[in-house]
């Protein structure tokens, strides 16, 4: 009975780690940089929130992602600036650059 009780709390234990060990590498693993980003695709990026501004549930955003910075549109509220966020959304280009309208801003607590 013992043994019994012993592996269920170790395959919890492993089950545990590889679900945060996944969680950590989802950003990594999605992440795509703007210099390979193709008008009107869609795409993840994740990065650290530098810049907010929000008014009347429509968002602007920059996107601090690994040293590049991204803008970012959402029909929405994100969190606070400093937080690091996933978003999901579709590329868009302009003169000026390029920003991501968001179809979805995620709170990321944290990377491996």
């Amino acid at each position: 009975m013992k043994k019994r009780t012993s592996r269920k709390i170790i395959y919890i234990a492993i089950l545990i780690i590889i679900i945060l060990v996944s969680y950590g590498i989802i950003p990594l693993a999605l992440n795509t940089s703007e210099s390979s980003m193709h008008n009107g695709k869609s795409y993840y990026i994740y990065g650290n929130i530098t810049g907010l501004i929000t008014v009347n549930n429509k968002t602007f955003m920059t996107v601090n992602d690994y040293g590049n910075t991204i803008d970012v549109f959402y029909n929405g509220t994100a969190p606070a600036t400093g937080s690091y966020v996933l978003v999901y959304g579709v590329y868009q280009s302009n003169i000026l650059g390029g920003y991501i309208q968001a179809r979805g801003v995620y709170k990321w607590y944290y990377t491996i």
